[in-house]
């Protein structure tokens, strides 16, 4: 069986510097070099190839210029900016240390990583089995039978997430989860929800909603936006779908499968930044990444 791994740097990242700055007050090394997020990203990424084999891994980042800030100065806009060491931390990531160990990021200006990962599942016909590794639900919107979600919330805990996992999460199908988040908000991007419409009214509306065989040419939005519940708020109904809906068709996309490190090269950039505990695990880690 072949198989793929995408990863979610961006959210992986975010989530790693906050844990690691609550747990050790944030990392650099001896010469000063902030390293907080990279450390916990690479640790949660040796640990998931660690106990599952992949054919290739691609990691995916944010690329700038987010369409969806621009149409809706809410979305994402209570999140505080960040200081210049975060993002020397995530440069370091995505440019240098990823790179280092055969895997190129892929990122695509005016789209979030959710949107690069979507599409690059839909279009990686090649492969058995797709794996997500994310901290977001988001994603959760491209499982199928093939494609599937590790969600990950400590080193010691990850969900293998398939479609059967989605109803226990959203209680409604992949397919249905940008719709639930329509209607009941997500409070994580700072989408608000129709108001009164809570979680189980949603799942509820999105029920009553599903195709019958009266007018078979609507959509499940036209549907949902023309529930008794929903119709005074269609328009809110729709605009929170374009924003929590994932673009799985990104224009000239192009990305690359991961390829075998080169041991010295690793070696070198481990010791560089003080990653010690790395070093002692470089002989299996190398392993690991040459069989991918």
């Amino acid at each position: 069986m072949k198989r793929l791994l995408i990863v979610d740097v961006s959210a992986l990242f975010h989530r790693s510097h906050s844990a690691m700055t609550r747990a050790t007050g944030g990392m650099t090394t001896s010469a000063g070099i902030p390293v907080t997020g990279t450390y916990g990203v690479i640790n949660t990424l040796l640990s998931v190839i660690d106990k599952t084999e992949y054919d290739s891994i691609i990691p995916c980042a944010e690329g700038g210029n987010n369409w969806r800030k621009k149409e809706s100065t809410e979305y994402k806009g209570d999140r505080t900016g960040k200081d210049v060491s975060f993002y020397a931390d995530l440069s370091l990531l995505i440019d240098e240390v990823l790179p280092s160990m055969g895997m190129n990021v892929c990122r695509s200006a005016g789209y979030e990583a959710d949107d690069v990962i979507a599409h690059i599942a839909r279009h990686s016909p090649a492969y058995d089995e797709i794996h997500l590794l994310t901290v977001d639900k988001d994603l959760l919107q491209c499982v199928t039978k093939k494609v599937k979600v590790i969600l990950f919330s400590s080193t010691k805990k990850t969900e293998l997430v398939d479609i059967d996992g989605v109803l226990r999460h959203f209680g409604v199908y992949p397919v249905e989860v940008r719709y639930h988040k329509a209607l009941a908000g997500d409070q994580s991007d700072n989408v608000a929800g129709i108001k009164g419409i809570g979680k189980k009214t949603a799942v509820k509306i999105i029920e009553e909603s599903r195709p019958t065989g009266i007018n078979p040419e609507f959509t499940g939005a036209d549907r949902i936006a023309l529930h008794p519940k929903v119709r005074e708020n269609a328009a809110t109904f729709l605009g929170n779908l374009r924003l929590v809906s994932l673009d799985q068709d990104v224009p000239d996309l192009t990305w690359f499968a991961s390829s075998s490190p080169n041991p010295g090269q690793v070696e070198a950039l481990f010791e560089a930044l003080e990653f010690r505990s790395f070093l002692k695990r470089l002989p299996k880690v190398l392993a690991t990444l040459r069989a991918v």
